[in-house]
């Protein structure tokens, strides 16, 4: 038997969950340094400086918990070939077309995701959340949102949530339990209940692909995938209501294309048989 497994209830519950204490340590630190910073050299009061300079300080956090994260995720690798839990095959990798195909998957999930929670919003105070990340992007440029919330934040947040938390959960758990709960903790480190709802279906989905295709960058990609479709879409269906109101219809006919054409795909790929290999 791994030693991993070997462990005690206590100690194994600490694996999973210390990785969300790293991140959120850091994004204390990173948030309350960079707001009085902002206040003392800018002048602004707090809760302006926490409006204008929260996409930022996020996009700092997120390179700096990447650090300590690898290590643990390297440190994690070598134990688990050690106990015989993988194979020690490299992870699969992916063609340009299949990340191609993931990114679109990722808009397609983040689109549909945001219309359940939208459908019942009306429980979720759904308005609120999002005057608030009106208030957060309003005055940032599309390239630097992007960037920041596109790219370094699913990165970062992938690193923590799928590669460390999922992946320990798997060395106790079958997937299909390790994909739930690490889905549900995903949420709840959102903080609130529109965002929780939201994540907690889009990690579960993360989660399943990235055991589905054994390519770690699969869930980074569904993640940067569903994130910049999130940023794009408001000025994206803007344009095309003003333009081309039907193409708001082709446009979702077209991501549902896309979701299931990916679905499809890699479910036919995996080898339903093959050992663990991340």
């Amino acid at each position: 038997m791994s030693p991993l497994r070997k462990q005690s209830r206590i100690h194994r519950i600490w694996r999973v969950l210390y990785p969300c204490g790293i991140h959120f340590l850091i994004s204390q630190i990173i948030g309350y340094a960079g707001i009085w910073l902002a206040m003392q050299l800018l002048g602004e009061g707090g809760t302006e400086a926490y409006y204008n300079n929260a996409i930022l300080l996020t996009g700092l956090t997120g390179l700096i918990t990447m650090i300590p994260c690898l290590y643990f995720y390297k440190k994690d690798c070598r134990a688990r070939i050690a106990g015989g839990l993988v194979t020690g095959q490299k992870p699969n990798r992916l063609s340009i077309g299949e990340c191609g195909l993931i990114l679109v998957m990722g808009a397609g999930f983040a689109q549909f995701a945001n219309m359940f929670v939208n459908m019942i919003g009306s429980f979720l105070n759904a308005e609120e959340y999002q005057e608030t990340m009106s208030q957060l992007t309003d005055g940032k440029s599309m390239f630097f949102l992007i960037v920041c919330m596109g790219i370094i934040a699913p990165l970062a947040e992938e690193i923590v949530f799928r590669w460390l938390i999922y992946l320990r959960l798997r060395d106790y758990m079958r997937s299909g339990e390790a994909i739930v709960i690490s889905g549900l903790f995903f949420g709840i480190y959102h903080g609130n209940l529109v965002q929780g709802v939201y994540a907690s279906i889009l990690g579960c989905l993360f989660a399943y692909f990235l055991e589905q295709t054994g390519s770690l960058w699969t869930s980074v990609l569904l993640h940067m995938g569903a994130n910049i479709w999130s940023l794009v879409l408001p000025e994206l269906a803007a344009w095309l209501l003003d333009r081309y109101p039907m193409g708001i219809a082709v446009m979702l006919v077209l991501l549902l294309t896309g979701m299931c054409a990916g679905i499809s795909y890699f479910r036919n790929r995996t080898d339903t048989e093959q050992r663990r290999i991340i």
